[in-house]
């Protein structure tokens, strides 16, 4: 009986041993130090609302339209495109309620910005979507659609490549940072872009700021990609400038975790002087000063949060609204507190991790200090908000699910009601 319970435990040893090789993370997923999550604000506490706005006043329209990232409100048009999870920008008529396919993107698109002095360009990125399949030619990348021809035109496809990913973050001046002179060519300085997550323009219209979460191998948005960096909290994250008075790119900054929804913040002269950035799997969102005194710096403007905050706008008012797309939980707080924990869990399966069916929204202030409304939604109607899109009387809601159908609104809370 000795014997026999020797040689199982001996093969049960050898099997696990087998299996904790095979399933090693690759050698660029570095788990970061321990990252103790503080308790939610009172101030958050103070202004979430009593019931779930979402179950209790959601509306639901073009029911033709599939799960999306992003809506861009052409308001005086009385349409609105959206950037499908089918890899298309879909058309929605306000009028009629319905929506169709208007063109097929590169890959699936993502971020988007109509151009500031042409509103029949729109910026977007694009990116793989965990698990797709798209054909070989197409490549991920900083994009314009002209909407009168529905001509795209890439815009980056490589940028430089950058020593000392992982290391501590950077934060680099407009112009300081390494950049690439032709984005759209391969070059021995250069590398594909990987990961196109989101995007804002500068007020003027010739600087494009835009995030890439990642940019290692088989980079996509959502799944094996995406988890590894919520669990590793890995600091691979780059925000990136895209010029065109020199059709140039170049590095704003690294070595952040997952920057992902992106903000132009201006000084009193109207130039470009900081970047909100979300900082999603941190449940933060940083401020990175890219010229002024501060150029080359950064600060927390907020921590603790009670969900990922993902896409960033801002409404009339200049309120922000945060999209914030899966909630914290206690398992969560526990894991980055016992990074230890982190070898085994980047070892299993995406779909063996406890996800909420939760989701939330939340507005700030115009310089993001202050919370001003904040609601959660128990995963009823859809369980993630990537993006929260002001309109000019209801607040749009972008949802990735898969089982998502159609356009989602709710009204503005009353107390922040565009004027």
């Amino acid at each position: 009986m000795v014997k026999v319970f020797g040689f199982v435990v001996v093969f049960v040893s050898i099997v696990f041993g087998a299996w904790w090789i095979k399933s090693s993370p690759p050698s660029y997923i570095k788990i970061s130090p321990a990252f103790a999550l503080g308790k939610v604000s009172p101030q958050t506490l103070a202004v979430t609302a009593n019931e779930d706005v979402i179950a209790k006043s959601v509306t639901q329209i073009a029911l033709e339209l599939p799960g999306y990232d992003e809506i861009v409100l052409f308001k005086d048009q009385n349409f609105a495109l959206a950037t499908g999870i089918d890899g298309w920008f879909w058309k929605i008529d306000f009028k009629t309620q319905t929506a169709k396919r208007f063109v097929d993107a590169p890959l699936m698109p993502a971020g988007a910005r109509i151009a500031p002095d042409n509103s029949n360009i729109v910026y977007f990125c694009s990116s793989f979507l965990y698990d797709a399949v798209y054909p070989q030619n197409e490549r991920v990348g900083l994009y314009q659609l002209n909407l009168t021809n529905k001509q795209i035109t890439p815009l980056v496809l490589e940028v430089p490549q950058v020593s000392g990913i992982g290391l501590a973050p950077e934060v680099f001046a407009i112009g300081d940072g390494v950049g690439l002179s032709t984005p759209l060519l391969k070059q021995s300085t250069s590398r594909p872009l990987a990961f196109c997550n989101d995007l804002d323009v500068s007020a003027d219209g010739q600087r494009i700021y835009f995030t890439e979460p990642f940019s290692y191998e088989n980079a996509s948005m959502g799944g094996g990609g995406t988890y590894r960096e919520a669990v590793s909290l890995g600091q691979n994250g780059l925000v990136w400038l895209y010029d065109f008075d020199s059709y140039s790119v170049s590095l704003i900054s690294k070595n952040f975790t997952f920057p992902d929804g992106i903000l132009v913040e201006s000084n009193e002269y109207g130039e470009d002087q900081s970047l909100l950035i979300a900082e999603t799997v941190k449940f933060q969102i940083q401020r990175m000063f890219i010229s002024g005194s501060r150029s080359g710096q950064s600060e927390i403007v907020q921590k603790d949060m009670p969900a990922m905050p993902d896409g960033l706008d801002r409404d009339a008012n200049g309120n922000i609204w945060v999209g914030m797309i899966k909630q914290r939980s206690g398992t969560i707080d526990w894991i980055h507190k016992n990074p230890w924990i982190k070898q085994l869990l980047l070892r299993l399966p995406v779909t063996m991790m406890p996800v909420s069916r939760e989701t939330s929204y939340m507005a700030l202030s115009e310089n993001g200090e202050t919370v001003l409304f904040y609601s959660v939604h128990d995963g009823s109607v859809f369980t993630e908000i990537s993006v929260v899109i002001p309109g000019n009387n209801q607040l749009y809601l972008a949802t990735v699910g898969h089982d998502s159908k159609g356009l989602y609104s709710v009204p503005y809370p009353e107390a922040l009601q565009n004027e």
